[in-house]
């Protein structure tokens, strides 16, 4: 699973407007945080406490307007 892609559910901190939120990504670590890398090179880490579900997922679909498909 390190180095797939997969999405991830966690919790965010009290107080704000949402309880939960995804992010979609490469996973990088999985110990002693889940660390995620998301297509625009952003990282993510989030504590394992916080994971609430995770998810492999296959290899990115490749869409019409990247002009890589005829």
């Amino acid at each position: 699973m390190i180095g797939g892609r997969v999405v991830v559910r966690y919790r965010l901190p009290p107080g704000g407007s949402h309880p939960l939120t995804d992010v979609i990504g490469t996973l990088e670590q999985l110990e002693p945080t889940v660390v995620i890398r998301t297509a625009d090179d952003r990282v993510v880490e989030i504590e394992r406490a916080d994971v609430v579900r995770l998810k492999a997922l296959g290899s990115k679909p490749v869409r019409r307007s990247d002009g890589r498909v005829r």
